[in-house]
């Protein structure tokens, strides 16, 4: 790559600043047989209001083209996922590889920005859901359900049959057996948790369209955050692993996309050298 260079997000701005969009790299593959070829940019946006958002990814790339006018647009374009800002994770763009003869590339889209907030719809906290096992906790109007998983509860599902357990499961409708799988593999592995493991540990669950969920945070009674050390998350089930035991009191924060909480800002840019 010949240059790192810095454009400007065109036609939204945020309060007096034009958000900046800076090119990281541009990386090609190609291949003998073509199979594994691709050509992938990687953008990141910086300023001081990027800090006015928590998540950030590519909303929509519209077109991406060399110099030679060839369209780079993959057949299947994927669909980006938010990335959690203070991470720092670079935004990626996936395309075709461009041609031999090409000198630079043009990609013309978009980047949505997200703050969730209580006001905005983005942020749902939920307290007394430890006592609230297998209940659906979401709010309403949204396209899921929200199911927390307690000690008792798994122990009680792991006391049936394996067999008998996925007959069971086997049964449901196909739009609810991936659901049901996973809470299985979740009870499967309660033997891999001791007694203290256990009361360190959070278990939740979601069914039906959870791509509207960004993450979730805990707080304790007087509203200081409380971060895990470790998370794993599923399709369907997240986990996560304390330092201390979990309170009655904790509160779970529920992170989502709403209509309200987004900014969509296009993007253009052109004169891309590419490697």
């Amino acid at each position: 790559m010949k240059n790192i260079l810095c454009f400007y997000l065109l036609l939204i701005s945020f309060n007096a600043y034009n958000q900046k969009l800076t090119l990281v790299n541009i990386e090609e593959k190609r291949s003998i047989t073509g199979g594994w070829d691709y050509c992938t940019v990687e953008l990141k946006p910086i300023g001081d209001e990027v800090r006015n958002f928590t998540y950030y990814k590519i909303n929509e790339v519209k077109s991406a083209t060399d110099s030679k006018g060839l369209n780079l647009m993959p057949e299947n374009p994927e669909e980006y996922s938010y990335t959690y800002i203070p991470v720092t994770e670079n935004l990626k763009i996936n395309l075709q590889k461009a041609s031999r003869s090409a000198a630079t590339m043009a990609v013309n889209g978009s980047v949505s920005f997200i703050k969730p907030t209580e006001a905005n719809g983005g942020i749902i906290k939920i307290s007394g859901f430890r006592g609230k096992p297998e209940i659906n906790l979401s709010p309403k109007g949204v396209a899921f359900a929200m199911y927390y998983y307690d000690k008792a509860s798994l122990t009680k599902k792991s006391k049936v049959d394996l067999e008998k357990r996925m007959a069971e499961v086997e049964k449901l409708p196909e739009s609810e057996q991936n659901f049901a799988y996973e809470i299985n593999s979740l009870v499967n592995g309660m033997s891999y948790y001791s007694e203290e493991d256990l009361n360190k540990t959070l278990f939740f669950a979601f069914n039906g369209d959870n791509s509207n969920i960004l993450g979730l945070e805990f707080e304790d009674a007087k509203g200081k955050k409380i971060a895990p050390v470790s998370t794993s998350i599923t399709n369907k089930v997240h986990t996560y692993y304390f330092n201390d035991e979990i309170l009655p009191s904790t509160k779970v924060i529920l992170n989502m996309v709403s209509a309200k909480a987004v900014k969509i800002v296009p993007f253009v840019l052109v004169g891309l050298d590419l490697p």
